[in-house]
């Protein structure tokens, strides 16, 4: 069953237990769209340039892992990270470049000196937020569906925040799993 159609099944039963939503986030029973509406961080004119270049899919040098804005806000979203903390949005930029197949160790380093040193400073990140972001990388990585940032999360605005994560295997429990797993490594590493 393709996703449209697994999306088109799950909108036909009955609301989804409250038991199933996410207990981390309020957004789960309001549509994409509706929960996006809600995020709402910024217009796209309001995104600095050097942002622009690298992580705009028209952007002729974007980096692997390259969204528009509204995928961005609707990944967001469906990780339940609608605050407005560095930490969260390196958190949704590690996943989004993490699920894509195409970013290589070398992408990483390259965001990674770019957005800590050029970046302006309410979008700086500093090294204590690219924990958050190699957490999100390694959730992203691992995810069963890849490539995220392609997706036309327009054709999946009507239907809840809980369905369209269901659908793509995000839940709060594989982010703690995860999150064990990446703490073990990391405790190994260091």
């Amino acid at each position: 069953m393709d996703i449209q159609s697994n999306l088109t099944f799950q909108s036909q039963q009955t609301k989804t237990d409250p038991e199933e939503l996410d207990r981390f986030s309020d957004l789960d029973s309001y549509t994409l769209h509706e929960a996006v509406q809600r995020l709402f961080i910024d217009c796209q004119a309001d995104v600095p340039f050097i942002i622009w270049l690298l992580e705009n899919p028209a952007s002729p040098i974007a980096l692997p892992g390259k969204i528009d804005l509204y995928g961005h806000d609707c990944i967001h979203v469906m990780l339940g990270r609608a605050g407005h903390s560095l930490a969260e949005e390196a958190f949704v930029i590690g996943f989004t470049m993490g699920n894509d197949l195409q970013t290589n160790w070398f992408h990483q380093l390259l965001f990674k000196l770019i957005s800590s040193s050029l970046y302006p400073k309410k979008y700086r990140f500093s090294w204590k937020d690219f924990r958050s972001f190699d957490v999100g990388f390694f959730y992203g990585r691992s995810m069963q569906f890849s490539n995220l940032n392609r997706i036309d999360f327009s054709a999946y605005q009507n239907y809840t925040v809980s369905q369209v994560k269901r659908q793509f295997g995000i839940s709060k429990e594989n982010e703690t799993e995860l999150l064990k797993s990446f703490n073990s490594y990391y405790a190994v590493q260091n």
